[in-house]
């Protein structure tokens, strides 16, 4: 709505000024309603849609960093109401944005893929998105995730660095190059296992995890952790 209002203050006292003004929908409205024509907006990052303007209500459909919306009102401020291929809902008015945001830097590129370019014994660079340290690592078996160890003692020092000096299973956010692909994924620090390299530095192997990877075990509750890092690692990328 379009509203005019005199400034007066000093000398801009004889200035007209205007403001859009996009009036709230309150509680008691019906969003839905109102007369105004809907416009695009699209998703900051991946978001739920839900049935209500809180996030105690039902998830209906899941938005994707870049997918557009069909605003509708802002309800109560801190939501929007939309459509998003025809479902009506609310998403949290901070992950709506009237431009597009820009592509990622890298791929989020699925396990089945990256194995067919994943070649064992071959060295990849690996970039820890927390740290900016680059250090090198080798495939030695590529099953339900990449078994990987560093190239050289070096690397192994570099590796061990990003975890302050002290291995942990805890999954760190990387982005690895192969075969000229950027990709998202996610490693842990703690060696174990057994290993082919006997000389950089590191009793056994770590595992590198992409998305749609699992653990060995079936420990869902840990394969899901690395997955969440593997996306922290791609969402990193639209910074």
């Amino acid at each position: 709505m379009l509203h005019f209002r005199k400034c007066a203050a000093g000398f801009l006292s004889a200035l007209l000024c205007f403001t859009i003004i996009s009036t709230p929908v309150y509680a008691e409205n019906e969003p839905w309603n109102i007369p105004q024509e809907p416009v695009a907006k699209y998703a900051t990052d991946r978001v739920n849609l839900r049935s209500g303007p809180n996030t105690d209500k039902d998830v209906l459909k899941t938005v994707n960093r870049g997918e557009s919306v069909s605003f509708v009102a802002i309800y109560n401020y801190e939501w929007s109401a939309v459509v998003y291929d025809g479902t009506k809902g609310f998403i949290k008015s901070e992950f709506l944005s009237n431009e597009k945001p820009p592509e990622p830097k890298v791929e989020l590129m699925y396990w089945p893929d990256v194995k067919a370019i994943l070649k064992v014994g071959v060295a990849i660079p690996v970039y820890d998105v927390g740290t900016g340290l680059t250090y090198y690592v080798k495939s030695f078996s590529n099953g339900m995730h990449a078994d990987v160890e560093p190239v050289t003692k070096e690397d192994t020092a570099i590796m061990k660095r990003t975890y302050n000096n002290v291995w942990s299973w805890d999954g760190r956010p990387v982005w690895v190059t192969i075969d000229g692909h950027v990709i998202a994924a996610a490693i842990n620090g703690m060696p174990h296992g057994g290993g082919v390299n006997f000389t950089d530095g590191m009793d056994g192997q770590v595992c590198l995890h992409f998305k749609g990877s699992t653990v060995h075990n079936g420990n869902m509750v840990y394969s899901q952790e690395m997955q969440d890092a593997v996306m922290v690692a791609y969402n990193d990328s639209f910074k």
